[in-house]
């Protein structure tokens, strides 16, 4: 459970500010290649983090107009 509050932190940080989820997210997957466990996680906050992206913008277009 340790080393899982890592990956739970990125998640959090993807829904608050996605660019840098997706900075976090990338920093997972490039630069630790010898658990892979991170890189799964990584891969899927850089997923989530483009996701929660779009949706605020889509979000931000509607609201405005």
């Amino acid at each position: 459970m340790g080393n899982m509050i890592i990956p739970i932190i990125g998640y959090i940080v993807a829904i608050l500010s996605p660019i840098i989820g997706l900075l976090y997210g990338a920093v997972l997957f490039f630069f630790k290649k010898d658990d892979e466990e991170y890189r799964k996680h990584g891969r899927f906050i850089i997923y989530f983090a483009i996701v929660m992206f779009i949706v605020g913008f889509i979000v931000r277009m509607v609201l405005i107009h």
